[in-house]
């Protein structure tokens, strides 16, 4: 490390090393430790991103009208049987899913920047730990290294966290506003909701053939000689 660097993560050892202390049990308060510093460590990660979200909510919401409306323009251009307007109008609808994914990829990306930091300091203070394991797995080992248990307490607490995230205070603002855009989205016409319509179109015409037929039949047959 160079000497800022050192610095700094001597500076949050101070800190982050309290989460280890919490049980007097070394290898049981290793376990909760990085557990817990993998937990902070999602939590900052996924406020950073709600703070983006804010800060560019009137773009996103640009851009979910906009996939919306080319969207639905596409659909309404293709029952109508418009193909050159259905092209145009798809062809600005994908770009603008485009813009969406990767929106939502850099957001998902964004979420992950403060791990480096954490296995960073894990490096400092757990540099040459490593716990044995009871059993042989193929892709660790028999020992445990430091990185590796942090990849997967730090998978578990994503997963703990999307559990309570709608629970908690804020981070449920936050989900309320995206339910949103997934309600708005979910409203969007679809090539399904065509197909749909075209089978039940398909299927009014059948019946009426089906009572014409029956109609014409009662008809002949009240008109026939006895």
């Amino acid at each position: 490390m160079n000497g800022w660097e050192y610095q700094f993560y001597h500076f949050c050892d101070r800190w982050l090393i309290i989460l280890y202390r919490l049980v007097p049990n070394p290898i049981i308060g290793f376990f909760l430790g990085t557990f817990l510093l993998a937990f902070l460590t999602v939590i900052i990660g996924e406020f950073t991103v709600s703070v983006a979200f804010l800060a560019n909510r009137k773009y996103v919401d640009r851009l979910n009208n906009e996939l919306i409306k080319w969207n639905d323009l596409s659909v309404e251009a293709i029952e109508a049987g418009d193909k050159e307007t259905y092209k145009a109008c798809n062809n600005q609808a994908n770009e603008v899913f485009g813009k969406v994914f990767f929106l939502s990829l850099a957001y998902a990306a964004s979420s992950l920047w403060p791990a480096p930091f954490a296995l960073a300091w894990m490096q400092y203070r757990f540099g040459s730990v490593e716990l044995p394991l009871p059993f042989y797995i193929p892709s660790l080992g028999d020992k445990l290294g430091f990185a590796a248990l942090f990849v997967l307490v730090y998978i578990l607490a994503r997963y703990i966290f999307g559990f309570l995230r709608p629970h908690l205070p804020y981070f449920r603002t936050i989900d309320a506003m995206l339910s949103v855009y997934e309600k708005e989205q979910a409203k969007m016409k679809s090539f399904g909701d065509l197909l749909e319509k075209s089978i039940e179109r398909q299927r009014q015409k059948a019946l009426e053939e089906e009572k014409k037929k029956a109609e014409e039949g009662n008809v002949e047959g009240s008109i026939s000689p006895h």
